[in-house]
């Protein structure tokens, strides 16, 4: 991890986030809604997804370790670097689980690998962890920008700095970067999974409505809901980490201020959208509750998509369990997000 300072590097500048609400909140008993218009500030929709990448018992040909590599794709004309972490004991023959961790705004993916501590839990749970690095402005213009360097973020559709600007097409690296994996390593195709810290956050929001087909589950931290209309291929699991004293993402929904964006939904609007969008019918049950963290999931959701919203009390704008840095408020010593979203990406797989 680098030595400079992290206030707030992931999405630190809060001016320069951009959010508005993707999925409405709704329940089973509300009349059927209307189709929302395309909204501009979400930008135009990625291309369409390519193929699921195929399923498979065993792998062979492979005879990568465990390590961490640094490895890159060429997508739009640039190279496109990600850091991959292989866990302790893994095994090249036999399909394994993926996590792909999404740094926040003037981030990067080292940042994003120590303060989410989740190589460590991939080694103790033998998943393979992967950090995508996003795009800066010297890198999106392909000019010198002195000052400028610090500007790496994720197109999550009205969200965030150069990359959502000039629309960056994120998702199709993300396609690109999946393809390329799974020629590394063995990968199961049915188990990869997406989380992401603030403006990372709100990308793997968007991957759950374009990529559905790749990703069985989903686990935000600190980002909302902001893009749409959305509309996944199937339904995908949900667990949401936020802290209601979050002074970047308000657990309340708001308003960017300085004109550089518009209105963002609530965390609670964010997963009612999903709960929606997953016909969950059943009850809202209370599945974690220690200290200052509690979790509550919707049940009765189609093809088992749980949809989970977890909240910490007095809990700022960082990864509950993660490492801290001056500035985002209180981190939660009660609820360690890595660990509870390994645990339900455990439980989920796609068809």
């Amino acid at each position: 991890m680098s030595t400079r300072t992290l206030p707030l590097k992931v999405l630190g500048v809060a001016a320069l986030l951009l959010a508005t609400s993707a999925c409405p909140d709704r329940t089973s008993t509300e009349p059927e809604p209307q189709p929302q218009p395309q909204n501009p500030g979400w930008g135009p929709p990625s291309l369409p997804a390519p193929p699921p990448l195929p399923a498979r018992t065993s792998c062979s040909g492979l005879s990568l370790g465990p390590g961490s590599y640094d490895w890159n794709v060429t997508h739009e004309g640039r190279t496109r670097l990600y850091r991959v972490h292989v866990p302790t004991g893994y095994d090249p023959t036999r399909p394994t689980s993926a996590v792909l961790a999404f740094h926040g705004y003037s981030s990067d993916e080292k940042e994003q690998e120590a303060l989410s501590r989740m190589s460590q839990e991939a080694d103790a749970q033998g998943f393979i962890a992967v950090y995508p690095r996003g795009l800066n402005q010297p890198e999106i213009t392909g000019t010198a920008s002195p000052g400028n360097e610090d500007t790496r973020g994720w197109n999550a559709g009205v969200c965030c700095g150069p990359a959502q600007f000039t629309r960056v097409d994120d998702v199709g690296f993300v396609d690109a970067l999946l393809a390329d994996l799974d020629t590394r390593v063995c990968l199961d195709t049915r188990r990869i999974y997406a989380t992401g810290l603030s403006t990372g956050g709100f990308f793997s929001y968007r991957l759950a409505c374009e990529r559905a087909g790749q990703f069985a589950a989903i686990a935000p931290v600190a980002g909302m809901a902001g893009f749409g209309p959305c509309a996944p291929s199937r339904p995908v699991a949900v667990m949401h980490f936020h802290g209601s004293e979050d002074p970047t993402i308000s657990i309340g929904g708001g308003t960017i201020p300085f004109g550089f964006g518009g209105t963002y939904p609530s965390a609670a609007e964010s997963v009612a959208g999903w709960a929606y969008l997953n016909t969950c019918t059943g009850s809202a049950d209370t599945t974690f509750d220690q200290g200052d963290s509690t979790c509550v999931t919707s049940t009765g959701c189609s093809q088992n998509a749980e949809v989970t919203l977890c909240t910490v009390r007095g809990g700022g704008h960082n990864w509950p369990g993660g490492l801290p840095w001056p500035g985002s408020g209180q981190v939660s010593s009660d609820l360690n997000a890595t660990q509870e979203m390994w645990r339900f990406f455990s439980t989920h797989s796609r068809p």
